[in-house]
């Protein structure tokens, strides 16, 4: 293996969604500038990742066809041969995906290193014991190194018995650049003409934007509503999203004239009506949603759940954000989201501690960690 490609290294990405085109570009530019070389390689999505409608395409990455036979099933193998002489190769720590075996047991034949990018298990699995968390859990310490979303996840693989020295805390993140963007351009009278039409003027506004399916925990959600309507006479909720159970706040908004159900928004469109919010209702699972509300400044309140994704580290309790540990009583879940409609300096601090939190958080931050992760991984 020459000079060259022993500082070269190759990301295998099963799917390249468009919210990671971000990082993987300033990742590229981030290691060109310390004389290392990036290779991102993708392929299109297959079957259920195709219905998402959110894979894109790059110009200067290494677009390859999938091996999936019908036989293997959801199995995914993204031909690693021509890769093989580079000095370090990171792949998914998927247990569907048949890369990363190929290059854990080609590593020591060709001279490379492999390193895996995921969480060390899934976090919302039911039985955190069932075979497929064994099998992930066997081979997370049969890699050279670690590239994880958070200090949570490290702990986690360390206790595996991988070294915490060769686990690279990225600290994932998405391209916050837009909302800022976007919030600056919001013109105040037509906030104002939104939330005479909307909102009939009310300043108590509460805000869900993500997706619509059971893990969100949409009907507690709607009991703790009705809880706080009876304190806040004025309460005015605004739900933005789909999924399928999406029925269940279309059912909720035809019999409560205060609960607005207003679909999927994106962009700038989005960005207006999350703006006339003060607090941002998240009951159920929380993942990168977190970084958006730091990004709107609107505190986000969820409660104590096992199966939240990583980024829900980012999330202090009563620093930036809510975490309600009484995850199943609906009166403690609307009396905590009424702490940060009613008490302006504890909102304030709230959204003090969420603009740090969005520097700490940002693309910059995680492609720069990142980059120092890929260096002491090449030795």
């Amino acid at each position: 293996m020459s000079n060259s490609q022993r500082r070269s290294v190759v990301f295998f990405a099963l799917v390249l969604t468009h919210y990671r085109v971000a990082f993987h570009a300033r990742l590229r530019a981030e290691l060109s500038k310390r004389c290392v070389a990036y290779h991102l390689v993708y392929s299109p999505p297959l079957g259920a990742e195709a219905g998402k409608k959110d894979a894109v395409e790059l110009d200067w990455a290494h677009r390859q066809p999938l091996c999936a036979p019908s036989f293997l099933g959801r199995l995914r193998y993204q031909p690693f041969w021509q890769w093989r002489r580079h000095g370090l190769v990171i792949v998914g720590q998927e247990n569907r995906n048949l890369t990363a075996y190929a290059a854990i047991l080609c590593a020591r034949l060709f001279g490379y290193r492999v390193a895996y990018f995921g969480h060390g298990k899934n976090f919302q699995a039911k039985n955190p014991d069932s075979l497929a968390e064994r099998w992930k859990r066997f081979w997370a310490t049969k890699v050279d190194w670690w590239f994880t979303y958070t200090e949570g996840c490290a702990d986690l693989i360390a206790g595996y018995g991988f070294p915490r020295a060769k686990i690279t805390v990225f600290n994932n993140a998405i391209d916050l650049s837009q909302i800022a963007a976007e919030r600056a351009a919001i013109d105040p009278a037509e906030l104002a003409k939104l939330r005479a039409s909307l909102c009939r003027g009310s300043e108590n506004v509460a805000v869900y934007i993500g997706g619509m399916y059971h893990e969100k925990r949409l009907p507690f959600l709607i009991a703790s509503l009705d809880l706080l309507r009876a304190d806040i006479p004025d309460l005015q909720v605004l739900f933005i999203g789909a999924g399928p159970e999406a029925h269940i706040v279309k059912e909720a908004a035809e019999t409560r004239d205060w609960l607005h159900n207003l679909g999927p928004k994106f962009g700038a469109d989005k960005t207006l009506h999350a703006s006339l919010a003060k607090v941002w209702l998240m009951p159920g699972l929380v993942g990168l949603g977190v970084l958006d509300s730091f990004a709107y400044e609107t505190p986000l309140v969820t409660t104590q759940l096992p199966y939240h994704s990583p980024e829900i580290d980012y999330l202090q309790d009563g620093v930036n954000g809510v975490i309600v540990a009484q995850s199943d009583d609906a009166q403690a879940y609307a009396d905590a989201v009424q702490r940060v409609l009613s008490d302006p300096e504890y909102r304030n601090t709230l959204i003090q501690g969420a603009r740090i939190a969005r520097n700490n958080y940002s693309i910059e931050e995680m492609s720069r960690r990142f980059a120092d992760g890929v260096e002491e991984a090449l030795g």
